[in-house]
C-alpha cells in the first residue's frame, strides 16, 4: 500500500472509531435516562402510597384487610424490576457491546494512535471503583431499592405501624 492509501485508511478506521464512541454516549445517555424515568415513577409511586396510607384506609382483598398503600407499593415493586429488566438485559448490553466493538477497534488502531484507548481506559476505571463491574453495581443499585420496597410491603401488610388521626 502507499503512503497515500495508509493515511486514507487510518482516517477511515479513526471515522469508524469516532462513530461507534457515538453509540457508546448513546447507549449509555439511554441507560441514565432509563434510571432517571424510573426513579422519578418509583417516588410518585411511594408518594402515592404514603397519600394512600394516611387517607385511603384498607381495602379487602381474599378476606384479607390490607392497608390500600400496599397496592401502591405492589405496584412499585412490579415497575422496579421491569425497569431493572430493561435496563440490565437490553440497554445495559446493548452499551456493553459497543463497547466491546470500540476496543476491538482500539486494539487494531494501537500501534498506529497508541493514544486511542478510551474503551479500555473506561473499563479500568470503572473496575477501580467499589473493584466491581459495571454490571454489579447496577443489580446492587436496583436491587437494594427493591429490598426496602419489599420491607416496606411487608410491615404495612402485616399493619405493625398504625397511624392515628
Amino acid at each position: 500500500m502507499s503512503e497515500d492509501q495508509n493515511i486514507e485508511l487510518l482516517k477511515i478506521k479513526i471515522s469508524i472509531w469516532e462513530k461507534v464512541v457515538d453509540v457508546q454516549m448513546h447507549f449509555n445517555d439511554l441507560c441514565l435516562r432509563i434510571r432517571n424515568f424510573a426513579i422519578s415513577i418509583l417516588g410518585v409511586l411511594l408518594g402515592s402510597a404514603a397519600i394512600a396510607y394516611r387517607f385511603a384506609g384498607h381495602i379487602i382483598i381474599f378476606s384479607h384487610k390490607i392497608p390500600t398503600a400496599t397496592v401502591f407499593i405492589s405496584i412499585s415493586i412490579v415497575v422496579w424490576i421491569s425497569f431493572y429488566l430493561m435496563d440490565r438485559f437490553w440497554y445495559h448490553e446493548l452499551l456493553k457491546g459497543s463497547v466491546h466493538h470500540a476496543h476491538s477497534i482500539e486494539r487494531s488502531l494501537k500501534k498506529i494512535a497508541p493514544e486511542i484507548e478510551l474503551a479500555q481506559s473506561i473499563r479500568d476505571q470503572s473496575h477501580k471503583s467499589l473493584k466491581m463491574n459495571a454490571a454489579k453495581k447496577l443489580n446492587i443499585f436496583y436491587i437494594s431499592i427493591l429490598i426496602v420496597q419489599i420491607i416496606a410491603l411487608v410491615v404495612l401488610s402485616s399493619d405493625m405501624i398504625k397511624v392515628t388521626s
